[in-house]
């Protein structure tokens, strides 16, 4: 039943919460990661299943960051500010040794829960695997992003939605008007028209050569459906030089986070933040805010064109 339910979401829903999970996997840190973790994994096993262990008093938590009953798991959830490697060993260490006095009878599977975007170093890696062949008895090993979003698209769409708010559907998308997007490029239309655009027409592997992920592709493509209206719009704004306005906006703002380093995926996210403001907004703004990217990422020069110039 609960397969059934999940893969009922239509396309533009699957996307956009994968974005959002991957904007809170990146911005959350420290107890607020625990607390999503442990908010996601509740929903997931229910009915006491899935136990939230909280530090109590100077005993803490007894290095035990959540419990899961039905599977003898035990999570220590490591979400810095900044992970090295010699910190995130000695914690492993640290974590682990300190578990067994007081759960070990409890537990045969140890799990280190990070929030390493790229995954674990070398160094990491070695000391947990270490661990697992010291101890035959127990499993240790480690989620990450694409652990704890699988867990995600397990849930039903509306215990989803209590995790990461609405998210816009394919009839969201097909209601769309003018009057929906002419607000949004009002807000992004504060910076000066561009040089002379460029006009070459965008490679059919450009989500490739930016190495966006399917949730983002997802995204994207669900914004043509209605991209189209924003080429329209532009046509008929009263000022010819409204688009032109609003592209060198956008493509300032691409540039500026790309310089940061960041990866493309959260560039995309922040597009989105910097379109319509926050991804909590309703579905049918979120929409609209899909349909102005999709057409920008189509007619102008945001990400990368060539192979090699994304980051």
């Amino acid at each position: 039943m609960e397969e059934q339910l999940v893969t009922k979401m239509d396309k533009a829903s699957r996307g956009y919460y994968g974005v959002v999970f991957e904007r809170n996997y990146l911005k959350m840190r420290g107890n607020q990661f625990q607390d999503f973790f442990a908010d996601l994994m509740e929903k997931r096993y229910p009915g006491g299943d899935f136990i939230r262990v909280r530090p109590w008093g100077k005993i803490g938590d007894r290095k035990n960051d959540g419990y899961l009953k039905s599977q003898r798991t035990l999570f220590q959830v490591y979400a810095p500010n900044k992970m090295t490697e010699a910190e995130a060993i000695i914690k492993i260490d640290e974590d682990f040794n300190g578990a067994l006095p007081y759960w070990e009878e409890y537990f045969d599977r140890w799990i280190f829960m990070h929030n390493a975007w790229f995954g674990l170093g070398p160094g990491i890696t070695k000391k947990l695997l270490e661990l697992d062949k010291a101890y035959e008895e127990i499993t240790v090993t480690s989620w990450g992003r694409e652990e704890l979003k699988k867990e995600l698209f397990q849930l039903l769409e509306e215990d989803i939605q209590d995790l990461l708010g609405s998210a816009p559907s394919m009839r969201d998308f097909l209601q769309l008007g003018f009057e929906d997007i002419q607000p949004i490029l009002h807000q992004i239309i504060q910076q000066p028209a561009p040089d002379t655009p460029d006009l070459r027409p965008v490679p059919r592997n450009k989500i490739e050569i930016n190495k966006l992920s399917d949730a983002t592709e997802a995204l994207i493509n669900t914004g043509r459906i209605k991209g189209r209206l924003v080429g329209q719009f532009f046509k008929q704004y009263p000022s010819p030089e409204y688009g032109d306005r609003v592209v060198q906006a956008f493509r300032l703002q691409y540039e500026a986070l790309k310089n940061e380093g960041i990866a493309p995926d959260e560039i995309f996210m922040r597009l989105q933040i910097y379109t319509g403001g926050e991804l909590t907004r309703e579905p049918k703004h979120q929409a609209a805010v899909l349909s102005v990217l999709a057409y920008l990422f189509d007619e102008c020069d945001i990400f990368e064109r060539e192979q090699g110039k994304a980051r």
